[in-house]
């Protein structure tokens, strides 16, 4: 019964007139966990509106937190939906929206059960994604991963690295000065190579002080 009433309350919200669609936010925050695998449906429905399944995700992200004291439900029929949000849509007109808005949503799992399982993902990501925002949703991301720090350090400086490589363009400083940031937060010290290349790089002297902030944050003990 729960079910069918969330079934027939996303319905009418997604195929409503346009001047009730800007509630729709508002309706997926009415949902429990025990409705996520209605959530779930509004993301693999190609007739479901792009702004409508941003909501989705970030009820999921939101949801994600809820997992901490209910264990009749699997942390992966949460984090799933939100890694197919990942995957970029070319046909579909500002899809990075959604893809920064799941992002976001998975850094939410970052100190839960299986949040190792998300690291990599994400670092695709920063790594291959087509849109900065995007890119830089995701390595603020993974600048939370502190229980897999290794996993997210390993990520990250892959990311860093294939910037270096590239130099300074138009298209990367902020995403690789974010990298950065997100290396400084997880203090590894694996991250050391590759922060003294960009000190000895020609990239933009900014990203060059965010290198030497990351460095002297890397915990050595």
């Amino acid at each position: 019964m729960i079910r069918f009433i969330l079934s027939a309350a996303l319905l009418f919200a997604l195929t409503a007139p346009a001047f009730a669609q800007e509630s729709t936010c508002y309706i997926f925050n009415r949902i429990p966990v025990t409705g996520v695998d209605e959530i779930a449906k509004q993301l693999s429905d190609p007739k479901v509106r792009l702004e409508d399944k941003s909501c989705a995700v970030s009820r999921l992200g939101e949801l994600s937190r809820e997992l901490v004291n209910n264990k009749n439900v699997a942390p992966s029929s949460i984090y799933n939906p939100i890694l197919g949000s990942l995957a970029p849509q070319t046909q579909t007109a500002d899809h990075h929206i959604l893809r920064e808005a799941a992002c976001q949503a998975l850094a939410r799992f970052s100190d839960l059960p299986e949040s190792e399982r998300l690291i990599q993902p994400l670092g695709k990501v920063v790594k291959e994604d087509s849109h900065e925002e995007v890119r830089l949703a995701c390595a603020r991301a993974l600048s939370r991963f502190y229980k897999d720090a290794a996993g997210a350090t390993t990520e990250l400086v892959a990311a860093l690295n294939s910037e270096l490589e590239r130099g300074p363009q138009a298209d990367n400083v902020t995403v690789a000065t974010a990298i950065i940031r997100s290396l400084g937060s997880l203090r590894d010290r694996r991250s050391f190579v590759p922060l003294m290349r960009v000190i000895q790089s020609r990239f933009p002297t900014s990203t060059k002080r965010e290198a030497q902030r990351a460095l002297e944050n890397i915990k050595w003990d």
